[in-house]
């Protein structure tokens, strides 16, 4: 069974969310840790590289984070159609120091440089059967979803970067080397991160390296929040307008996708997301699971790597997946 759904939303309604719940900050980009409350449960900081393309088949996440306590953790997964499995190699709970800043950061396996403009940094991560060594270079200054007019959803960060940027390095798995020189999504977040504020979450990107396109779309109190960019020829310029189609299989994972960005100057990019393959799922939350995966894209006709995130909660996936079979949804 394919059921056809359809959702319109008057995006000049969203409510403004006052100083305490988004942030609003402008002013140039400074990279460095954050000052975390102690007293707030929910407060981290975190830093993802993700490489769609390491090879034909292999895709590699890497994740670190640390909580308002100073206990941090750092995360490595690498997943593919060549590979056959997910391998997802983790550590948390490891205590460093305020003092120790993300020019010079350890922890665990995961070692990292981070230039205070953003634009450079490298990571390394040694586990036990997953290993990966990256130099990235930004395309474009980090985009801060503060300075949109209001704010960063106070749910999800204080404030939040996206940059798009090109990974060189080496991919070891199990005794396989990939060397790579490809598209890379980088995120920088800190502050607040409530999970069970969310009823849904996506986080799509699609990358080459004249074009790329970003966006977030947060389900959160009955309200929808899209975050995002259009980069084309060196400008990177808010998203204006996103309207999405995509299929979901008889499991809730999404397989296709077409989507079109119209950024604050007008411009527009279509883009065309396929062969979405294996997932990568991690619970992190019992209500929330993110479901992860590499696609093949096209913006306007030309060759891109993607990947797209579609989250939500286990109970939701589970009740309407039972009833509902493969679905293909508008917006």
């Amino acid at each position: 069974m394919r059921t056809s759904i359809t959702f319109w939303l008057d995006l000049s309604r969203v409510p403004h969310m006052s100083a305490e719940g988004a942030a609003t900050t402008s002013g140039p980009v400074v990279e460095t840790r954050h000052a975390l409350d102690p007293n707030r449960p929910r407060h981290r900081e975190s830093i993802v590289w993700v490489i769609p393309r390491v090879a034909e088949g292999v895709t590699a996440f890497v994740y670190t984070w640390v909580n308002s306590t100073g206990d941090a953790g750092a995360a490595l997964s690498v997943f593919g159609s060549a590979l056959g499995e997910q391998v997802f190699e983790k550590v948390d709970g490891i205590p460093v120091p305020t003092t120790v800043e993300f020019d010079d950061y350890r922890v665990g396996p995961l070692s990292m440089t981070l230039a205070a403009s953003g634009m450079t940094s490298t990571v390394e991560f040694v586990g036990e059967r997953v290993a990966v060594s990256i130099e990235f270079e930004g395309l474009h200054a980090p985009f801060r979803y503060g300075g949109h007019p209001e704010g960063c959803p106070g749910f999800f960060a204080d404030d939040r970067l996206e940059q798009t940027g090109v990974a060189r390095g080496t991919l070891r798995v199990d005794g396989q080397v990939f060397e790579f020189d490809d598209m890379c999504q980088r995120d920088h977040s800190w502050g607040e991160r409530d999970w069970e504020a969310l009823h849904h979450m996506k986080w799509i990107n699609a990358l080459n390296r004249d074009t790329a396109v970003h966006a977030v779309e947060l389900l959160a109190y009955g309200q929808r929040y899209v975050r995002g960019y259009l980069y084309r020829h060196g400008q990177c310029v808010p998203v204006r307008e996103l309207t999405l189609r995509y299929d979901l299989d008889t499991e809730l994972l999404h397989r296709r996708m077409s989507a079109s960005w119209v950024d604050e100057t007008g411009r527009k990019a279509e883009v065309i997301f396929a062969d979405g393959g294996p997932h990568f799922v991690w619970d992190v939350s019992a209500n929330f699971t993110l479901r992860d995966t590499s696609m093949t894209a096209w913006i306007d006709g030309e060759a891109a790597v993607a990947y797209v995130d579609m989250s939500w909660d286990p109970a939701y996936m589970d009740r309407v997946a039972e009833r509902s079979g493969a679905v293909s949804v508008s917006l």
